[in-house]
């Protein structure tokens, strides 16, 4: 079975437990911080070992996670260690956090700016794009620095893409003003 496969049908027993206890929300952020921690290189190479027995990989996850995640994220996290899918552990996270915002109906979108913008500016963009979504969803947009752009931004979700930065706008203007094309005449009138 792919990784992918294993890696999703965990997450969704992830998913379906924590309905079923009415912990969602935890066992999110749960999956959040677990998330962070493993961009630690050192922890990943630590769970994909063949070498460290499962007691010390699951001695090391209740070392780091201990107190901070919910008895059943932990209980989650001692049955990934016994059946040997600690090494999928990455995967399985990316999953769920995949899922979760699946049934909550969050979009994801990212914005690129030159420099970062503030909450409300951010807020105002979520309100100007909002008919891009379907009724009962929500936008989450995640904010990306691209040193390329000079002023403006670009919003890209899914398969839509707004390009409101100042590169394109001078691309329109160049390309409007040397089009001596009839239609192009006729429309600006």
């Amino acid at each position: 079975m792919s990784q992918q496969k294993v890696a999703g049908r965990y997450a969704k027993s992830l998913l379906d437990l924590a309905k079923s206890y009415n912990q969602l929300e935890e066992v999110y952020q749960d999956v959040l911080s677990i998330t962070q921690a493993c961009k630690s290189r050192e922890l990943v190479v630590a769970l994909k070992s063949p070498v460290i027995p499962a007691n010390k990989k699951a001695g090391i996850i209740h070392s780091l996670f201990g107190s901070k995640i919910s008895d059943l994220t932990m209980k989650f996290m001692d049955l990934l260690v016994e059946k040997g899918r600690d090494k999928e552990l990455v995967s399985i996270c990316s999953a769920f956090v995949s899922q979760y915002k699946d049934f909550k109906k969050i979009k994801s979108a990212t914005l690129y700016t030159a420099h970062q913008m503030s909450d409300q500016e951010v807020n105002e963009l979520q309100s100007r794009f909002s008919h891009w979504l379907k009724p009962g969803e929500k936008m989450e947009i995640t904010q990306k620095k691209n040193e390329s752009l000079v002023g403006g931004f670009v919003l890209e979700m899914e398969n839509q893409l707004y390009d409101g930065s100042v590169r394109r706008q001078m691309e329109l203007l160049r390309s409007n003003l040397y089009d001596k094309s009839y239609i192009n005449l006729v429309e600006k009138k």
